[in-house]
This record gives C-alpha cells, structure tokens and sequence, in this order.
C-alpha cells in the first residue's frame, strides 16, 4: 500500500535556531532533521513525514522572490497525489504574510497546508518549537484539513490565514484572529474545526511581484511620505488608515495625484478590528480619498492588502483593479 505523505519545509525561524556565541539565538541554524528527530509525529503506519530544507534564514529576510519560490514546491507538491499536507516552518515575524501569500495563490483542493513556528527557541526552557511542530503535522495529517486553504498552528490553536496575526512579540500564545476567533484546536491526536473559512477562487500567479509600499497614517504625518515612495519606484501604495480609513487631511491631494498617474492607492484600517467604512465626510476621510481614486479594503491588515495587491498587479496592469480586489474580498 502507497504511503500518504506529509512533506515538511522549513524556512529557518525561531524554530531553527541555535545559541550563537554572544548567547543570542542564531535564527535558521538548526536542520529540519534535528528539529523533527525530537518531535512526535502521529503514529500510524501508512503516513510518511519528510523534511526539506528550502531556506534557513529569519523571516525578517524572507524576500518577494522567496515567496514565489516557496509558491512553486508547494503547487508541485499539492498535484502528487501520495501528498495530503505540507507543513512550512518559519520564523514569526513574517509569517502571516507568507501565510496569506500562499491561501490566494494555491487551490489546495485535496492537500492540506500548515504553517507554524516558535516564540521560543528548541534550546529555550519552555521551548514550543517541537509541540507547534508535532500539532502542524498532525493537523496536516488530519482529512478535515484539506480543502480548507492554508491554516497557521500555534498554541494548539488553528487559524485561518486570512485573519491570523502576530499578537504578541514573545509570549507563546503569539497569534489570533482578532475579530474573527480560531478556526478550532489541536488536543493531542485530535483536530477539532468549529467553523471553516470561505476562500475565493485562486488568484492567478504572475512571474514577479511588482514593488508596493505601506504607509502608515498618524497624527500630522506628511505627504511627503507618498511623494518620497512614488519617486523611489513604489508601483503602487497601501495607506493603513486611522480608524474607518482616514488620513490627515494635508494627504488628500497627494493621493490624488498619485492616483491620476496611474499608481494604485489601497486603504486599510490599522485597527485590528474592524473594517474601513465611508461614514465620514471630512478632508481625508474615506469617502474623501475614494473620491481621489483611492480603493477601499475591508478585513485585511496592511500587510496582507499589500500582497493581494501585488498579486493582482502580476497578471495584469491597473485596470479594473477596485473590481478584481473586490472579487477576492467575497
């Protein structure tokens, strides 16, 4: 009998690390094989665990070109039909990102993809790399898993990558889904799922990702702040908003300007609840930057708006883009 496969890559991260000499952690140091030989892996006879190595760096480093590298194995990986999940590894700090990269690019109708790490490193007392490990496996492992898109384990929690953000830069309970809640929990062998996320259809992949700068709004900024992006080879821009969507009434023409030559202006909220909304008529209010060409983007943090959007930029130019972001929002 064909053994069904769970493929483990790892990228580096906390996870991976090691004590360097200065008694700091050296991120990506340590193999997938050292991290897996100290990890239960669910025991049962027709399921193989297999580590690759496709970087080992912190995910501060991880790069546009990383991610599409890291798109690629995984689409491969996804059409072997003896491959019913994958688990990346990777280091906190970027992960959500990766996470949601992946969840609109890949279909993943029959595989299930896993994404984890550690706050603490293995060498660390209290360490989570090997229980957020052996849960990612497990969880990658489970047939309720497949289908449902890319899910991030951590904590023995699982959540959707769409919503899953970093929370808190040290403690092991890392990641939530603030506003939405986790999809559901590991308990030891046991995968329980008490609600599933709606996916749209995959986006389609271009061969590189065009350059999008974020720029955070606050109290006084400057629009020298968009002008100093556009003139350094930003091809498009992601403003995360104060509040429902606002800027500082000083930013409005800029962005208008910048709009009317063609570069795409997305706004998000950088609350990590709730979505922007045009309740507002004042300068700079989201009904005011809309009516200067901005696009407005609901339930999606800065970070993730801006990979949406670089996605839809590879495959196609600006046309239409307000259309085609909405399409994915559904």
């Amino acid at each position: 009998m064909t053994k069904q496969r769970v493929i483990v890559l790892t990228t580096g991260g906390t996870i991976a690390s090691k004590p360097g000499g200065t008694g700091r952690n050296v991120s990506g140091a340590m193999s997938g094989e050292s991290l897996l030989e100290r990890v239960a892996v669910p025991q049962t006879p027709d399921l193989e665990v297999e580590v690759r190595s496709i970087l080992q760096k912190p995910s501060n480093a991880i790069s546009l070109d990383d991610l599409m590298e890291m798109a690629r194995q995984c689409q491969a990986l996804e059409q072997d039909p003896d491959v019913i999940g994958i688990v990346i590894t990777h280091g906190t700090d970027t992960l959500e990102e990766t996470a949601h990269f992946l969840d609109i690019t890949l279909s993943l109708e029959a595989c299930a993809l896993v994404m984890t790490g550690s706050q603490r490193a293995p060498h660390e007392e209290g360490t989570d790399a090997f229980r957020n490990l052996a849960n990612a496996i497990t969880v990658a492992a489970a047939p309720r898993a497949r289908g449902i898109g890319v899910t991030v384990v951590f904590n023995e929690s699982i959540f959707a990558a769409r919503s899953v953000r970093k929370l808190n830069s040290y403690h092991v309970n890392g990641f939530g889904a603030p506003g939405f809640g986790a999809l559901g929990y590991v308990d030891g062998q046991r995968v329980h799922l008490a609600q599933l996320p709606r996916r749209a259809t995959p986006l389609p992949l271009g061969d590189r990702l065009p350059r999008i700068d974020i720029l955070s709004s606050y109290l006084d900024a400057s629009p020298r702040l968009i002008e100093a992006a556009v003139a350094s080879g930003a091809q498009a821009l992601v403003v995360e908003g104060l509040g429902r969507g606002h800027v500082p009434p000083t930013w409005l023409e800029t962005i208008g300007e910048v709009t009317r030559g063609g570069i795409p202006v997305v706004v998000v909220s950088g609350c990590h609840e709730g979505p922007v909304n045009t309740r507002y008529e004042f300068p700079g209010s989201l009904a005011s930057l809309q009516a200067h060409g901005a696009i407005a983007v609901r339930d999606l943090s800065a970070r993730k708006a801006r990979l949406t959007l670089a996605v839809l930029l590879s495959t196609e130019g600006t046309e239409g883009i307000a259309a085609r972001f909405e399409q994915t929002m559904s």
